[in-house]
Parts: structure tokens; sequence; C-alpha cells
């Protein structure tokens, strides 16, 4: 028996829902209420996605090219996720995007340039400087800085 990808994505999207929950009710109070305020509409709407796959009888067949694209979008999420909580959005961040848009747009080295240097001035630039606001450092990047 083999799994529709799509109730695949929808239950894993359930389970990540469902765990972002619980950690944050772990969370000291005033800690929590951001993650409560994301996760619980998103697990909700992931549960209803999950059971409208789940009641559909005969889903539809994907095209082969609709699959490649699917497991590529895939293989960037993963890429794009241990890069992100490792090395943080300000230095991952815009080497990813740069990644991404060389291997899969195919762009000119300075479009890709004039990206990622615009992603940066906006993460560090905006984010941090001007408004004040904490992005996330990366594990590794902690350990290096401090």
């Amino acid at each position: 028996m083999s799994i529709d990808g799509r109730l695949f994505t929808s239950g894993m999207m359930v389970t990540i829902f469902a765990a972002m929950v619980l950690m944050a009710l772990t969370f000291a109070p005033g800690a929590r209420t951001l993650p409560l305020v994301i996760g619980i509409p998103g697990l909700i709407v992931t549960l209803i996605q999950f059971v409208a796959e789940l009641r559909e009888k005969n889903p539809e067949k994907i095209d082969e090219e609709t699959r490649r694209r699917e497991i590529s979008m895939f293989g960037w999420f993963v890429l794009f996720t241990p890069g992100i909580l490792l090395f943080g959005f300000i230095y991952a961040g815009p080497l990813l995007l740069a990644l991404y848009l060389r291997v899969s747009w195919k762009e000119s080295w300075l479009t890709i340039g004039i990206s990622a240097v615009l992603l940066w001035a906006i993460l560090d630039g905006i984010f941090q400087r001007a408004l004040g606001l904490a992005v996330f450092e990366g594990l590794i990047t902690q350990l290096i800085l401090y």
C-alpha cells in the first residue's frame, strides 16, 4: 500500500503543528502566547485538511513533472531548515537564497548578489538594528560569536 503524497504532507503538517502547540504549553505564560496564537489555528486548519485528504475517494494522479517539482521543493525545505537552525537567518538566509536562485531559477550572478544583499539588509538592518527585533542567530553561530 503506497501513501498518497498529499496525505503524507497533511499528516506531517498536523504532526508539526501539534508538536509546536505541545511544546508551547511548556513555555512560561508570557512566552507561550505567540506560539499558541499561531499554532492552534494552524493545527485546526491542518487537521481539517488531513480529514479531507482521508475522505477523498479517488485522489487525482500526479504527473511525473509535478512529482519532480514537489520532491525538489521538499529538498529545498530540508536544506533550508538545518541551515537556518545551525547558522541563523542573518547568515544562512542570504546564502541559501543565493543557492536557490542559482540552482532552481538559473539567475544571473548580479541578480543573486543583489537579492542576497537586499535580504541581509532587511534582516540585519531593518529587523535587528532599526526595529530592535532579535532574529534567530543559529546554534553554531551562537557558539562561535559568544
